[in-house]
């Protein structure tokens, strides 16, 4: 079988031509991050329960790939439709993790996966942080990414409190280098796509101070 996605208990494999297996961790937050997850975009052909604190969810589809290879195969730059739409689907994601009180520190292009080259999925289950008020507490270290948000690079030691707006500066900044294959340093990278619905998305979410960050798609 050939694995799509392996990080801890997470493991997405091919099982079949058009079947994919998603194994998960059933417990705590991971549970809530996966009750809550974006299943109605997929086809799920059935749900195990593999023990009391694993479950598996069998899907159907044309393709299941990573988000670095359809990367690739558009030559490390991916459409503004395609933008719009990872925008979307993360975004979603992220804000119905916050209704439940979960955020995510930051987003990495292996975070990802791909459905039938049209839906992007977040994966990471281990990044998942508990929202206390307007803050999730880092209490380990990360390898460096380029994807950090400004308040991110800034912790000094930990455990440290971070806005939970963390994650849209991230995404942001990701979907920025899927565009254009190049790492946001500033808004003139985005002039190609000046006043579209992505330009002022990703202008309301790369803002330095997460009190003026916001995701919102007009």
């Amino acid at each position: 079988m050939k694995i799509v996605y392996n990080n801890k208990k997470t493991k997405l494999v091919k099982k079949s031509k058009n079947t994919w297996d998603l194994s998960v961790e059933w417990q705590g937050g991971k549970k809530k991050f996966w009750i809550n997850f974006p299943f109605p975009l997929m086809k799920i052909i059935s749900t195990e329960n593999i023990n009391e604190m694993e479950r598996k969810f069998t899907i159907k589809a044309e393709s299941i790939k990573p988000m670095k290879l359809f990367l690739k195969e558009r030559k490390n730059k991916i459409s503004y439709e395609d933008g719009m739409q990872f925008l979307f689907d993360i975004g979603n994601q992220i804000q119905t993790l916050e209704r439940f009180l979960l955020g995510i520190p930051f987003i990495e292009i292996d975070d990802i996966v791909v459905i039938d080259n049209k839906h992007f999925f977040y994966l990471d289950d281990s990044k998942i942080l508990d929202i206390n008020r307007t803050t999730i507490e880092i209490d380990e270290p990360y390898k460096i990414s380029p994807f950090f948000s400004p308040e991110f690079k800034n912790i000094k030691g930990l455990p440290e409190e971070i806005s939970y707006k963390s994650s849209y500066y991230s995404l942001g900044s990701l979907i920025v280098f899927c565009i254009f294959n190049e790492y946001f340093v500033d808004m003139d990278i985005l002039k190609p796509i000046y006043t579209t619905k992505l330009y002022w998305a990703l202008e309301r979410m790369l803002q330095d101070d997460p009190k003026d960050r916001f995701y919102l798609i007009i």
